[in-house]
């Protein structure tokens, strides 16, 4: 029964491929499917599985147009390909590198504490040095390294505790010196490895265009001068500008606008951007590291080498008590030889209290700012949020929508508003490019039904052609319309894209396409402007006109469009040398180098995935509205921070006084140490009760 049931289950189990994906265009050896929205965060996964078929020799996926293109044997028919997928590839998972569990971090520091408290002196000894050994070896290396740190301290205090037999001022310390340390490694790894993923993503292959005839060649033999094609859905894969062919360009990651570019004869484009649809043959300008995305990709990952350790702030304060420490309590022993006296200041070492309180309020922040809908990646965003008094916003997917909407609709002819809105719809069917979604959506809103069109031609960045019930129906820009002889009133207005609608033969309506801004931008930046932020810049690669626009609407002090990701580091650069914290918040590629040079990067949720990791703060709304939020804690956790430094600087300063006076024993000294330790880690917690949510009833 067993045998026979696993095989049933198998069976009847559906294929998640031939769930997910719909042919969109095919031709032999060559198929272009689109992922349903609901899969489309398994884009790359299904990528990977199409990948496992043997008839298979690339599958490519762009999250953008949610398409995935597969190039097979020509042999198999298109249709065919997933039926023909064997269940091994169907039901393959990624394999995963499992975290270290949190109870396993925590063993070390655990063990140290219960063997203090509660395991008599000789056995505890012997556990309490083994868990003492990183901290051991921490020391060793700084000694090596010519400095005195904290890890120096450290281990000489518990050394004499050990030798002294004092085990629970030993464990207690190891406990706490452990505990701040695993909190204080929490750093921000990732965005490398999102990198190479990130270049990862351009094809290993392309077609080399010789003599009219298109062969693949591997992406590396690609030099300057050489010709590629690139079809509907694929990525771009070198630097280079188009000498033939017609298609709209997604560029988005480059430029941030969200409408797709058209591109024609002449027109640069640049690797990572990827063809919505047509053909293009590109001329190689540059390919490999000499792209400006692989570029960028080195630059971002030396910005974000150098930064890692800048703001650790626990070890600049510790460490400067090191010597002083070492110093007074070498010369007390020399001068009374009394070992209890020594032990007794080099107790008292303010490091701990440091290293445990400052940790403890930046982990405390970043709890409450989760709670709250903000993810702090480290302490570091914490510090320099904390100062920050201008914000640097990207345009689209940030203050605005990111997503092309309808803004009004002006008359041309007798036709009236809900019919031409119902007939434009319907004449746009199934196509996916952005602003026919615009329109669809439009209609939908308004609580219309469009009907199926008996004909659909659609033209590679121009529109589309119609024809719907009795009707011819024309909606596109202006050299589609004049092709089909029908004249075409002005199309332009200020930040909007517009597309003429024509029915039988005259234009009756002009549609204005637009970007909206958020709809509770104008609050966030009011309430930012009560916590102090005291300049607000809009900085993106929209249109000049499409920024005026917008940074009028919300009262923006300042505004530049048509902006590159260099020209945004340039920007960043000048402030900062005028001394402002700069943040930077955006939502794509483009933003991510220009978020590694600012004193703090912050992401929106929905961006791309190399700006949320190269971020230092993530936004986990919808919108901009937990940035207010996100300004208070940081402030908040700094002054918390700082009497923190005062809860721990003042009994100690009265205690290392006893102890050089001899009037502290080791044991009183540790009391008074941890004490105040405690004390201080009490106070950092304060975050988790002042900002607590309240109970649902």
């Amino acid at each position: 029964m067993v045998s026979d049931a696993a095989p049933r289950r198998a069976r009847q189990r559906p294929a998640p491929l031939a769930r997910s994906l719909r042919i969109a265009h095919a031709i032999p050896g060559r198929v272009r499917f689109q992922v349903a929205t609901e899969d489309q965060a398994h884009g790359a996964e299904l990528a990977r599985r199409m990948a496992a078929h043997p008839a298979v020799s690339a599958a490519s996926w762009r999250e953008s147009s949610r398409s995935l293109v597969v190039r097979f044997d020509p042999a198999l028919k298109s249709g065919d390909l997933l039926s023909a997928l064997p269940a091994a590839a169907q039901d393959a998972e990624a394999p995963a590198t499992p975290a270290t569990p949190l109870w396993r971090q925590m063993l070390v520091p655990a063990v140290s504490l219960t063997t203090g408290l509660l395991v008599p002196a000789p056995p505890a000894s012997f556990v309490i040095a083994t868990c003492a050994l990183p901290i051991a070896r921490r020391a060793v290396r700084g000694l090596v390294g010519r400095k005195l740190n904290i890890d120096v301290l450290d281990g000489v205090a518990v050394g004499l505790l050990l030798a002294s037999g004092d085990v629970l001022a030993a464990g207690v310390s190891v406990g706490l010196i452990e505990t701040g340390e695993r909190i204080r490694r929490r750093a921000s790894g990732r965005a490398r490895r999102v990198l190479r993923s990130w270049l990862g993503t351009t094809p290993s292959a392309v077609r080399l265009h010789e003599a009219g005839k298109e062969r693949m060649i591997p992406l590396e033999e690609v030099k300057a001068g050489d010709r590629i094609s690139v079809y509907a859905g694929e990525s771009v894969p070198v630097d280079g500008v188009v000498i033939e062919g017609l298609g709209d360009l997604d560029d988005k990651t480059w430029s941030g606008e969200a409408m797709p570019r058209r591109v024609a004869t002449s027109a640069q484009v640049l690797a990572g951007s990827s063809l919505y649809d047509g053909r293009v043959l590109i001329e190689v300008l540059a390919s490999g590291d000499e792209t400006r995305a692989a570029k960028l990709a080195i630059a971002l990952e030396d910005a974000i080498a150098a930064d890692t350790k800048v703001s650790d702030m626990v070890y600049r304060i510790a460490d400067r008590f090191v010597l002083p420490v070492l110093a007074t309590g070498g010369i007390a022993f020399a001068v009374t030889g009394q070992v209890g006296r020594l032990v007794s200041i080099l107790i008292i070492d303010y490091g701990t209290g440091f290293r445990v309180s400052i940790p403890t309020t930046v982990l405390t922040t970043m709890i409450t700012g989760a709670r709250q809908k903000v993810l702090f990646k480290n302490g570091r965003a914490i510090e320099e949020l904390a100062q920050v008094d201008t914000i640097i916003f990207d345009k689209t997917g940030t203050l605005t929508s990111g997503r092309p909407s309808v803004a009004a609709i002006e008359l041309l002819a007798d036709l009236d508003r809900q019919e031409v809105l119902r007939l434009a719809a319907a004449a746009e069917g199934q196509i996916q490019h952005p602003m026919a979604a615009a329109i669809r959506r439009a209609a939908k809103a308004d609580g219309l039904r469009a009907e199926t069109p008996h004909e659909v031609r659609y033209q590679v960045g121009g529109g589309v052609i119609s024809r719907v019930g009795e009707h011819l129906v024309v909606v596109g820009q202006p050299a589609l319309l004049a092709q089909q002889g029908i004249t075409c009133p002005d199309t332009s207005i200020a930040g909007s894209s517009v597309v003429i609608v024509a029915v039988d033969g005259r234009a009756v309506a002009r549609m204005s396409l637009r970007d909206r801004v958020d709809s509770n931008a104008k609050d966030v930046l009011a309430s930012l402007r009560r916590l102090g932020i005291q300049g607000f810049i809009l900085a993106t690669g929209d249109r000049g006109s499409a920024a005026a626009a917008v940074a009028r609407q919300l009262g923006l002090d300042e505004y530049h469009g048509g902006m590159l990701p260099e020209d945004k580091v340039a920007l960043v650069r000048r402030l900062r040398a005028e001394g402002h914290g700069v943040a930077v918040v955006g939502d794509g590629i483009n933003d991510a180098y220009a978020m590694a040079e600012a004193s703090v990067g912050i992401a929106v949720p929905d961006g791309a995935h190399l700006a949320r990791e190269t971020a230092d703060v993530v936004l986990l709304a919808e919108d901009l509205a937990p940035l207010p939020t996100a300004v208070r804690l940081s402030r908040e956790a700094m002054g918390i921070m700082r009497q923190n430094i005062g809860l721990v600087a003042l009994p100690n300063t009265v205690g290392m006084g006893l102890a050089v006076a001899g009037q502290l024993t080791p044991l009183a000294a540790t009391l008074m140490n941890n004490g105040s330790t405690v004390l201080a880690a009490a106070n950092a917690l304060r975050p988790l009760q002042k900002n607590r949510l309240p109970a649902k009833s």
